[in-house]
């Protein structure tokens, strides 16, 4: 009997740690493929799309609610968006807005994920306070960071020239970050 409640908890944690296991091996070979796009610009195909997301999906089949897993898959769909693959551009863009604000539910300091969500409202063309929001996010948590400074250094003068309203509110820190 002692063994058996020894034995059971035991079982329990090897099959939860074999699933987090296949989960990341799902997610790095998702990974591999938008890192390869990122550096070729562009998708090699349809069915490199779909693979990518299928992994993205497997991955969150076995660790549900992971932050990196939902961002990969969020960013899978993004490049599905811009290459007409997939569903429709909208529908897989409020897609990867609900995933990427699914991750910060959990994890509301990582910048990237903030930076992400504001850029991904400038190809929603949704130039709002929500952007607004999403961009003094990824400040306060990190200003320092690529990410941050990149989504800076794109949508300021977007919305400098065109949505002046909604550039005084981070006015301050577009020029905190070295940008004129």
């Amino acid at each position: 009997m002692k063994k058996a409640c020894l034995i059971i908890p035991l079982l329990i944690l090897t099959l939860l740690a074999s699933s987090y296991g296949l989960a990341n091996i799902y997610f790095k070979q998702a990974e591999v493929r938008v890192k390869r796009w990122q550096i070729d610009t562009q998708l090699i195909n349809e069915e490199d799309y779909r693979q990518a997301l299928d992994y993205a999906n497997k991955a969150l089949l076995f660790h549900s609610g992971h932050n990196q897993y939902l961002e990969i898959k969020a960013q899978i769909l993004e490049w599905g968006a811009d290459e007409g693959i997939g569903q429709p551009r909208a529908t897989a863009l409020r897609q990867a807005k609900q995933l990427y604000l699914q991750s910060t539910s959990t994890r509301p300091t990582w910048p990237g994920t903030w930076a992400a969500l504001a850029m991904l409202k400038w190809r929603m063309q949704e130039f709002d306070m929500e952007m607004v929001s999403y961009l003094k996010n990824a400040y306060a948590v990190g200003k320092n960071s690529p990410e941050v400074k990149l989504a800076y250094q794109q949508l300021g003068p977007v919305l400098r020239d065109y949505y002046p309203q909604l550039f005084a509110s981070v006015e301050a820190s577009y020029n905190l970050l070295g940008n004129k």
